[in-house]
């Protein structure tokens, strides 16, 4: 299933981005904008709202806890909690670093119908 994010956005924005989502890599969705972190914002706004089991905002936070309980400073216990994640999105969400990626910058038509055998959700 290939979820169609901002379509209305492609008259402004310079890039379209097909960019999968948790360890599997079954959720994909394709975003139009001018970067990818721009992309990648707007896709972890989504996932907080519709699939936020995905994030790891909650590991993240357990991990600064127990590394402070463990004596560490708060630098470095946010250091330590952060490792191996990716802050995204307008609220500074957490993604486990190996379970997002690119699909495709600025996919082809063809690539485009061939992610979508499984079908298209047009998000919103």
């Amino acid at each position: 299933m290939l979820i169609i994010l901002n379509p209305t956005d492609r008259d402004w924005t310079k890039h379209r981005y097909i960019l999968w989502f948790d360890a599997c890599g079954s959720t994909r969705i394709m975003i139009w904008a001018n970067g990818l972190d721009s992309a990648i914002d707007e896709a972890v706004d989504y996932l907080a709202d519709n699939a936020p089991g995905l994030l790891a905002d909650a590991d993240v936070f357990e991990e600064y806890n127990r590394l402070i309980a463990n004596g560490m400073s708060e630098e470095e216990a946010q250091e330590g909690a952060e490792i191996d994640t990716t802050c995204a999105g307008n609220f500074g969400h957490y993604l486990n670093s190996g379970e997002w990626g690119i699909v495709a910058e600025d996919p082809s038509r063809a690539t485009v119908k061939e992610l979508t055998a499984d079908g298209i959700r047009l998000a919103g």
